[in-house]
C-alpha cells in the first residue's frame, strides 16, 4: 500500500517559500488527492504518453531553459518506458538540448524527442509576443499534424511538467468554477490588458516571445473532446494545469509581487503542486511503478543518478537555475543535497529496492 498523505507531504515541502504547495484552504492543500488519482490513472490506462516540459529563463540577452522540469520529465519518461508505455518528450528549442543530454545518459531512445516549433520572427514580434490562434499559423498547423499522425494520434495521456502557460483573461476568469461570482472587477484592476493571455516568469515579466505555444496541445485536446487525459505539474502558479484552481486562490497562495498577473488559465484533468516541480514528477513516476507492482525496475533510480543527470545537463548545456538565473547545478535556488532529499525519502517510503508486498 502507498501512504499517499506522506508522499504528498514530501512533494509539498516548500523550502523556497513559493507558497503554492504549502497553501491550505479549509485545512487541505489545493491538490489534495490528485497525486493518487493521477498515478492510479496512469497505472491503469496509460499506453502512450506525451510529456511537455521546459521553462524559459530570460536574463537580459541570455535565454536558457531552467533546471526544474526536464530532470523530472526524464525521470518519468524512463519509468513509463520501463513499464512498456510509449513516451514522447515534447519541448521547444531552448530545452531540447537538456533532454538530449538526459536521453544519452540514461540510454533513452532519441526518437522520443519531439521539438515543438516557435512562430516565425523575433521574440519581440507581435505573433510571438501574443497568443492569437488565427495568427499562430505555424503552431496550429503543427498541433493539427501531431495529433493526427504518429505517436500523437495514439496518446492516452498528455502531461505538462513545469511548462509555462498563458495567463488569465476576463473570459477565462468568468468561466472558472467557483462558489460565488467571478472577481472580474478586481482582475480588470490588477491585471493590465498587456499582461493577459501571455506566459510570465515568476517575476511577472512576459516570456511569451521565448515560449513555444505548447498550451495549444492541451486546449485542442479539450476543444476536440479527444480521449486523452491531461496532467499538469507546477510550483509557481504560472504553469500549464494551474487553471483548474480559481484565479483568486492562486493569488492568495502566492500572496506577493506579480501574483495577480502570472496565474495560468490552462486547466488539466489532474493537477499536482510541488515545492519544486521535479518532486511531483518523481513521486508520480515512482508511485505509478509501485502501483504496477514493478518496484524492481526502479532499484537504481536514486539521488545519485539524479545528481549526475542535473550536473551533466548544466555541464553540457546552457541550463540555468530558474531562481538565481545562474549557470550552476542547483534547482530553484536549492543546492542538490536539499533538492534531492525528497527523492531519497520517497524511495524509502515506497520501499524501493525491496520486493513489493502482495
Amino acid at each position: 500500500m502507498v501512504d499517499w498523505p506522506a508522499l504528498e507531504g514530501l512533494v509539498h515541502r516548500d523550502p523556497g517559500g513559493r507558497g503554492l504547495a504549502s497553501f491550505r484552504a479549509a485545512g487541505s492543500s489545493l491538490d489534495v488527492g490528485q497525486l493518487r488519482a493521477a498515478a492510479d490513472h496512469l497505472a491503469l490506462h496509460a499506453t502512450s504518453v506525451g510529456i511537455v516540459t521546459g521553462f524559459c529563463a530570460v536574463a537580459g540577452n541570455h535565454v536558457a531553459a531552467e533546471t526544474d522540469g526536464p530532470p523530472g520529465a526524464l525521470f518519468l519518461a524512463r519509468a513509463l518506458t520501463a513499464l512498456g508505455i510509449d513516451v514522447s518528450l515534447i519541448t521547444d528549442s531552448y530545452a531540447l538540448p537538456l533532454l538530449k543530454v538526459g536521453c544519452e545518459l540514461w540510454n533513452l531512445s532519441p526518437t522520443i524527442l519531439v521539438e515543438f516549433p516557435s512562430e516565425e520572427g523575433s521574440p519581440n514580434s507581435t505573433v510571438r509576443a501574443r497568443n492569437d490562434r488565427l495568427a499562430d499559423v505555424r503552431t496550429e498547423s503543427w498541433v493539427d499534424e501531431f495529433l493526427a499522425t504518429g505517436r500523437g494520434q495514439h496518446l492516452s495521456h498528455l502531461i505538462a511538467i513545469e511548462r509555462a502557460g498563458p495567463s488569465h483573461t476576463l473570459e477565462s476568469i468568468a468561466a472558472q468554477p467557483r462558489s460565488g461570482p467571478a472577481p472580474s472587477e478586481r482582475f480588470a484592476t490588477e491585471v493590465p490588458a498587456a499582461h493577459r493571455d501571455v506566459c510570465h516568469s515568476m517575476r511577472g515579466d512576459s516570456i511569451n516571445g521565448y515560449t513555444a505555444k505548447t498550451h495549444r496541445l492541451f486546449e485542442c485536446v479539450g476543444e476536440r473532446k479527444m480521449p486523452i487525459t491531461t496532467i499538469g505539474i507546477g510550483d509557481g502558479g504560472n504553469e500549464i494545469g494551474m487553471g483548474v484552481f480559481a484565479w483568486e486562490l492562486i493569488v492568495e497562495a502566492i500572496g506577493r509581487g506579480p501574483a495577480s498577473r502570472i496565474a495560468c488559465r490552462i486547466a488539466t484533468d489532474f493537477t499536482l503542486l510541488a515545492g519544486v516541480s521535479n518532486w511531483a514528477a518523481y513521486a508520480l513516476a515512482l508511485a505509478t511503478v509501485r502501483l504496477r507492482e514493478a518496484n524492481n525496475l526502479g532499484r537504481g533510480w536514486d539521488a545519485r543518478q539524479e545528481r549526475a543527470l542535473i550536473e551533466a545537463i548544466v555541464r553540457q548545456t546552457e541550463a540555468v537555475d530558474g531562481v538565481t538565473l545562474r549557470h550552476e547545478p542547483t534547482v530553484d535556488g536549492l543546492e542538490l543535497d536539499v533538492c534531492l532529499a525528497p527523492l531519497v525519502e520517497m524511495r524509502k517510503l515506497l520501499r524501493y529496492g525491496e520486493q513489493p508486498e502482495h
